[in-house]
């Protein structure tokens, strides 16, 4: 077997060896064909191309000779008096464009897939980019992620059928109304009928024989006969109504729970239900017959032998018992403690050993008596006991069923005694004997299950004996095996006498009290019932001694830890310790990040009891619930998000308020527990911001129905912008942005409240011309302020939009309360937004103004101008022109929506952006448009202004070229053009970055090239264009995946690209979406090279009515695990 291992790894060692040598001399190769410059030229001349510009050369060069020399790299270019393209350039399309578009060298049949293109250079593992070291999500969520993507679920429906459901699988069914649902057959009320109907059957048993036998009056004369009395007319009434209680209580057929009355009749009628009915008859029978009597002897011998015959019958419900028998068992069971089940089934042979003696007592006096009447001798009269009182006769009878004389004491002719006398031997010697035994045998199994204990602790002293173990060291151990002996005592039964649902119901039962106490997981319990069912089954139980290490700082955390008993220390990261007691949960960020260490100590004081799930564990229970675990998927990922924030916190501290705060956030969470006050009907803003308790409401406020913000802006005109007071008059002016009673604050939106008011601030200080209140933010950051040219730039916008006050007013109630339209909450509310945050607010303003009171204050042309602006900004988002993530098209498309509206309402949209683009960091000012974002929006911005008189192109790419111009990017091919939509599309800032993407294309080959300029100058007007969301989010993650990097991002693109060829065949759309978010995930995860280039072949594409989704497949996340595995084991060999 060492043969065998230590050939398989020298096969292995060979292998990655040739694969090296192979790189180093591929390598080497390419790096001479580029010194030489020939390996441009080949491409240039298969591909009919143009040739890469010399620009490359000089830059190849100048880098090779300045390795890492940031001195040596071409400065950023610097703003002078003008930006850069919005002075110098108007819109017009470049002229590579035009002739790449009259050119028929590249066209659809250019872009054929070549699958079985090399990929050599994938394999080389080379990193590009230095990798990050932050928190990143487990591979495993995305593979949980993939692998459910691709059912198809209705969201709202399963989460109706889901909270429908009860938690415990044997309650199913019992949501609806208690008048129209059958009993649970283990429900409280059913459990007190049962045992009350046992109390009955006890007194019946007890007092019916009694009165057969000694003759009994039914009468309230004294205490006996009125018991007997009351004993009868309850039996009556209830045995009665127990019929009905019978046909509507649930059953189980085979093990499952059945609601259907139908079956529960059937099975009714099959056992009990002709004896209830027979015997409640013979019931009403009775008291019809000696009811005009009820004053007089109501014995049995006064009703007559018929209705003596009548009563003996009640006797028959004593059969009823073996079931109340069984209940008792399971009341005993569930107690957990093993000595009441043995003394329960001691109890319960006495009790019913005791009746049947009870009863055979009265018949033997009843046959004593009856002898006597007859006027023959009977027992009583040998044993001188007729003229005794009815309890001494009693202990007469019963000593004689108990120890029968021999001889017996009867007289000779009296064959009935003599009868009785031989069956009560019969009895004696089988019912008695037989529940001594039963009793013995109990009392036996107790003793051998102690024997059984004995027998494992004496093992375990002689195993001790042997291992020269302290005496100190051995009490501990004894300790610790009787605890563990008292809590998991091993019984060994027939698993398949229950069923897995049952099982899992038991895990449940036990387990769940603990983990429902992670806010995640509690709910789980009450949305999938299912799921959590099966995450409790997964949970491991383990169980510590005293002063034993949970974990300790600095190991690696794997599991999360539930405390169940026992006490225990806990000492975080600066050495404060805690002592508690009860349930507690550690870790949980374990079960979702990729690699973490403990970062505090957790100690048993006391014996306790911890139950453990890992990661992988979670993820298996939730394989068959998509609906789950697209809520774990997605709460996973925001809890990762949020402990990377610093908060000041303990790691442990930290992670118990993240639990909390992501699982809030869920839709699910939301829409199972809706805060009433978050109803659209509830909210009421304005009630809130004037209450009593609030005193910094200035008087504008409270009228600001008839325009509270139109005079703050009068205010503003008269006095001039005073910024230290900016923040108040807003606050008072506009509801919505309150801090504390705000419809932001009420919806916890703080960022997005955090954002309105800096969108506010910031376009009011380009309206007042205060350029400090507009840079204030900037100069906290490291970052480049917004310089006096770009300002002035900025201002003209504002002035070429020429705002009337009606707009000034407009535009800042819609900055105010464009972020409600993100929230889950009011989403959850609207059904008919379909998750469109503009829809949402257009919902708002039109149906509940009470939400967004501001609006109040507006007229209708101003309201037409909000609603407007909303709908524009809908179909054309401005971000993704920044970034050249969309497309000519989408230019086109607004375009003709402002043909419609008009060209004021296209002003308005401008200033909204203004304001919107100024506000996205927050801030009390702008602090997302600095230096080089704000070149990029007034060059953008500048594009826009000539959306009425120039065509789309010519803005898209207008705006693209002045982009080139900033980055000093020549645009002298096709390729350059679309080299800089990539710079755009990879967010790059300066000079620096776009040499690092020059170096990334040039490793593509010449079919890869033209592939991607054919993608990228598409217009989606003339040539389809196929717009990749997430495409930057893509690129910039690359950057930091040392297994991907730029060029084999771009080589993956291609072969996507050939793959949506295929899909689209049919397709006569001009523009087609493709949802790129699995991409983004798997890039953040993925450690192999090779995994990464193949990955397409292994991606589902699916089509719906919006986009193509690109499904990444377990198959992808499948190998990138076991890439992992094989790293390891080497460097475990090593």
């Amino acid at each position: 077997m060492a043969g065998f291992v230590g050939s398989s790894w020298d096969a292995l060692d060979s292998l990655q060896l040739e694969i090296d040598q192979s790189y180093e001399r591929v390598t080497a190769k390419l790096d001479s064909l580029r010194t030489a410059g020939s390996i441009f030229e080949v491409d240039a001349r298969k591909s009919g191309a143009s040739p890469i510009p010399d620009a490359i050369h000089a830059v190849e060069t100048n880098n090779s000779t300045n390795l890492g020399g940031v001195s040596q790299q071409p400065s950023d270019f610097a703003l002078g008096t003008t930006v850069p393209g919005v002075d110098s350039f108007s819109p017009s399309v470049p002229s590579v464009l035009l002739a790449y578009d009259s050119s028929t060298g590249v066209g659809d049949s250019g872009v054929e897939s070549n699958r079985l293109y090399s990929k050599w250079r994938t394999m080389s593992g080379r990193p590009e980019e230095d990798s990050a070291s932050a928190f990143r999500l487990h591979g495993r969520w995305m593979q949980l992620s993939t692998h459910c993507s691709g059912f198809t679920i209705g969201h709202e429906t399963v989460r109706r059928l889901n909270t429908k459901r009860s938690f415990n699988i044997s309650d199913q069914g019992f949501e609806e109304p208690f008048c129209r649902r059958p009993l649970h057959p283990e429900g409280n009320f059913r459990i007190c009928w049962d045992f009350f109907s046992l109390f009955l059957l006890l007194t019946d048993a007890i007092l019916l024989p009694v009165s057969l036998a000694w003759d009994w009056k039914m009468s309230f004369d004294d205490a006996g006969s009125a018991y007997l009395a009351l004993s009868i007319w309850c039996s009556l009434v209830f045995w009665t109504a127990d019929i009905f209680v019978n046909l509507n209580t649930a059953i189980y057929i085979k093990g499952k729970l059945t609601l259907s009355r139908a079956a529960i009749f059937w099975r009714y009628l099959k056992t009990w239900l002709i004896l209830d009915v027979t015997l409640v008859s013979l019931d009403f029978f009775n008291m019809g017959y000696i009811g005009p009597d009820f004053e007089g002897d109501l014995t049995v011998f006064r009703a007559g032998r018929v209705v003596r015959v009548f009563r003996v019958f009640r006797l028959l419900r004593l059969l009823k018992m073996t079931k109340l028998d069984e209940i008792t068992q399971e009341i005993a069971a569930s107690t957990g403690r093993q000595w009441i089940m043995l003394v329960m089934a001691v109890f319960n042979s006495a009790v019913v050993t005791m009746l049947v003696a009870h009863i055979v007592t009265c018949v033997w006096f009843w046959i004593g008596k009856t002898v006597w009447d007859e006027g023959h001798v009977s027992w009583i009269h040998l044993a001188e006991a007729e003229n005794l009182g009815a309890s001494v006769q009693y202990i007469h009878a019963i000593r004689y069923v108990m120890n029968p004389p021999a001889p017996p004491a009867i007289m000779a002719n009296s064959g009935r005694e003599r009868l009785f006398d031989i069956l009560n031997f019969v009895f004696t010697l089988v019912v008695i004997g037989g529940t001594v035994s039963k009793i013995s045998g109990t009392l036996a199994e107790l003793r051998a299950m102690n024997e059984s204990r004995a027998r494992q602790k004496r093992e375990i002293r002689v195993y001790l004996t042997h291992q020269d173990a302290s005496f100190e060291l051995v009490s501990r151990i004894m300790r610790f095996v009787d605890y563990k002996l008292e809590k998991n005592t091993p019984i060994s039964f027939d698993s398949s006498l229950i069923s897995i649902t049952l099982q899992t119901e038991l895990y449940v039962n036990q387990r769940g009290k603990f983990l429902e106490s992670v806010p995640v997981f509690g709910l789980t319990k009450q949305a999938f019932p299912d799921c959590f069912a099966s995450i409790c089954a997964a949970l491991v139980k383990n169980v510590f001694e005293k002063k034993e290490c949970v974990f300790t700082a600095g190991a690696v955390a794997n599991s999360m830890y539930l405390t169940a008993t026992g006490t225990y220390i806990h000492t975080d990261s600066n050495g404060a310790e805690e002592t508690f007691t009860g349930e507690h949960w550690f870790e949980e960020m374990s079960l979702y990040a990729e690699s973490m260490v403990h970062h505090s100590t957790l100690t048993s004081k006391t014996f306790g009891e911890i139950f453990t799930l890992d990661g992988k564990d979670l993820v298996d229970c939730l394989q068959n619930s998509p609906a789950s675990a697209s809520m774990f998927c997605g709460y996973a990922k925001a809890f990762v998000e949020m402990m990377q924030k610093p908060t000041g916190l303990t790691v442990h501290g930290q992670q118990l308020v993240t639990a909390d705060s992501c699982c809030r956030h869920t839709r699910q969470y939301q829409e199972l527990y809706p805060d009433p006050k978050t109803r659209l009907d509830n909210i009421s803003i304005v009630h809130d911001v004037l209450g009593p308790d609030i005193q910094t409401i200035s008087e504008s406020t409270c009228s600001f129905r008839s325009g509270g913000l139109a005079h703050m802006l009068k205010d503003l005109d008269r006095g001039g912008l005073q910024p230290e007071n900016i923040i108040m008059m807003l606050q008072n002016a506009i509801p919505e942005l309150h801090p504390d009673v705000g419809t932001h604050a009420l919806l916890e939106q703080l960022f997005e409240r955090d954002r309105a008011v800096s969108s506010c601030v910031s376009l009011l200080a380009l309206v007042y011309n205060d350029y400090n209140l507009f840079v204030k933010p900037q100069l906290l950051a490291p970052v480049e302020v917004t310089t006096p040219d770009q300002w002035k730039h900025l201002r003209e916008l504002v002035t070429w939009v020429k705002p009337t006050p009606e707009q000034l007013q407009a535009v800042l109630v819609l900055l105010a309360i464009r972020g409600l339209g993100k929230s889950t909450v009011l989403m959850n509310q609207i059904r008919s937004s379909h998750g469109r945050p503009e829809q949402v607010v257009l919902y708002l303003i039109k149906n509940a103004k009470n939400v967004v009171p501001s609006t109040q204050g507006l007229g209708e042309k101003a309201l037409g101008f909000i609603e407007n602006t909303l709908l524009l900004h809908e179909v054309f988002n401005l971000a993704q022109m920044l970034q050249g993530e969309n497309v000519p098209a989408n230019v086109a498309q607004l375009q003709e929506r402002t043909r419609e509206l008009g060209e004021e309402v296209f002003h308005f949209y401008v200033l909204f952006l203004i304001g919107f683009m100024s506000g996205l960091g927050g801030g009390h000012g702008s602090k997302f448009l600095h230096s080089r974002h704000a070149q990029n929006f007034i060059a953008s911005m500048q594009m826009l202004r000539h959306l009425m008189d120039s065509s789309p192109s010519s803005i898209y790419w207008g705006y693209i070229a002045c982009r080139a111009r900033v980055l000093r990017a020549p645009l002298v091919a096709s390729e350059d053009l679309a080299l800089m939509r990539l710079a755009c599309l990879g967010r790059e800032q300066d000079r620096r970055g776009y040499i690092k993407l020059q170096k990334a294309w040039a490793l593509l080959g010449s079919r890869e090239r033209a592939t991607l300029v054919h993608h990228l100058l598409a217009d989606g007007i003339q040539r389809r264009a196929i717009i990749l969301e997430f495409l930057p989010d893509c690129v910039q993650k690359s950057k930091t995946n040392a297994a991907v990097g730029l060029t084999r991002l771009f080589e993956v693109m291609v072969d996507l690209l050939d793959n949506l060829s295929t899909v689209l065949q049919q397709s006569v759309e001009k523009v087609v979406l493709v949802d790129l978010s699995d991409l983004k995930n798997f890039i953040e995860v993925v450690q192999n090279s090779f995994v990464f280039s193949t990955c397409i072949s292994r991606c589902k594409l699916r089509r719906s009515e919006e986009r193509v989704s690109g499904q990444m497949g377990e198959g992808n996340v499948r190998m990138n695990k076991s890439s992992l595995s094989w790293f390891w084991l080497r460097a475990l060999r090593a």
